[in-house]
This record gives structure tokens, sequence and C-alpha cells, in this order.
């Protein structure tokens, strides 16, 4: 279960002055759990590929619960928000996924993994905010780099498809 912790009794316990801190810091919002952890961007990146490997394995559990970490140990971290939208998107959390994807969004609003993932669920729910997250997405990744940038790409074209469809349908016969 958990750690106990004893206390001889002999020296008082002792913290560092850094320490402290950085906990008083955190107590007063001031600081993320992981600033005060210590962790580096580097070790939060290689956990989040962790994540985004589990993911692609289909261990969408387990890469939720990553991604929630990460979220919680760093609330600002917009790319950690858009990564448990998506895993929350897989696993069919719609609104979840949506709230992941908006505070990502707020703390980057070019994202294109929040930007192409709120907008299919916009699009899915008939709502017009998924068509303009979506362009946005395709403004953000206009060569289609990142793979939301080539999917937000695709639904832009398939969109496009069926509208002129529709236009065709709607006109007079030449």
């Amino acid at each position: 279960m958990g750690r106990i912790i004893k206390h001889d009794g002999g020296e008082g316990l002792t913290m560092e002055i850094g320490t402290a801190r950085r906990l008083k810091a955190f107590a007063r919002g001031e600081t993320t759990w992981a600033e005060v952890e210590g962790m580096t961007f580097e070790e939060a990146k290689a956990i989040a590929q962790v994540g985004c490997d589990l993911a692609a394995a289909g261990r969408l559990e387990e890469a939720r619960i990553l991604f929630e970490g990460l979220v919680e140990g760093n609330p600002k971290d917009s790319a950690a928000h858009a990564a448990l939208g998506t895993v929350y998107q897989k696993l069919g959390r719609v609104e979840d996924a949506l709230t992941e994807y908006t505070h990502a969004l707020t703390g980057d609003p070019r994202n294109p993994v929040a930007l192409t993932g709120r907008g299919e669920l916009h699009l899915r729910r008939g709502e017009r905010q998924g068509f303009t997250d979506i362009a946005n997405a395709v403004e953000v990744d206009p060569h289609g780099e990142t793979s939301a940038g080539r999917r937000a790409k695709a639904l832009v074209k398939a969109i496009t498809l069926v509208a002129v469809e529709k236009l065709k349908e709607g006109a007079p016969p030449t």
C-alpha cells in the first residue's frame, strides 16, 4: 500500500529551502506539480511518447493513465491535454475529449491535434464550429506535416466534395 514514514524522535525533520519554496509556490498556484518535482521537458516528452505508443498499440486505458498524469502534473501543457483528448475520443468519452481539446486550445490556439479532434467531434454533431476548427487546423498545418494536419486536409476535401455534389443535385439541368 502506501509508504510509512517513521520519525525516530532525534533530529527534527528538515526540508531543503528550495523544496519549501517550490511547494509554497505550488500552493499559491504559481507553479505546476511537475515543476515542484523538477520534471524536465525531455522527461515529459518521453512519457508522452510512451503514451502515444500505448495508444497506437490499442492500449488506450494505459495511455489514458499516462496522459491524465501529465495533465495533472502540468495543467499548462497543451500537448498533453490534446493527447488526452485524443485518447478520450478513441474511448468514446466525447464530452471529456471536447473538454481536453478546449483546454489545449486555451493554452495553444494553434494546436493542430486539438483543432482537428475537436472539429471532428463538432462535425459529428452537425455543428458548424467543427468546420471552423478543421479549417483552422489546415491553416496551422497547410503542408500536412502532422497526422492531424493531414486528417484535417482530408476532411476539408471530403466536405468540399459533398458540398459540390449537393450543389449539383440542386442545380437546374443543362
